[in-house]
């Protein structure tokens, strides 16, 4: 599928930065270490998390606002609310690639399938 909008991986191993948090199905994806400018990006863009680099998306979805928060250790980060879609499962990473990357970066427009 072709998005119109940037879009963003994570690796997201444990569920530990994703919590559903509204009744109409939204969730929380954070504490992800991006610029402002990026967050502001992705607004509208589609997020995709991944329990590894090589593993297909188990979750994600369009993302409807970045919050910036500072996290446990003092340190500035945002977190992405999204609404889960089906497109959001089953999408290769791509983007940043290297053996230690945990996000992709922020991606423009791309074939993710």
């Amino acid at each position: 599928m072709l998005w119109p909008m940037s879009s963003i991986h994570f690796i997201c191993k444990e569920d530990d930065h994703l919590h559903r948090v509204t009744d109409d199905g939204d969730y929380d994806s954070g504490n992800w270490f991006v610029t402002a400018a990026d967050a502001t990006a992705l607004i509208g863009g589609m997020l995709f998390l991944h329990r590894t680099k090589a593993d297909r998306s188990y979750f994600g979805g369009k993302i409807k606002s970045a919050r910036p928060i500072t996290n446990k250790a003092g340190s500035p980060c945002f977190v992405f609310r999204f609404t889960p879609s089906q497109e959001g499962r089953n999408a290769r990473w791509r983007g940043t690639n290297h053996t230690r990357a945990w996000t992709s970066g922020v991606i423009g427009d791309d074939n993710q399938a």
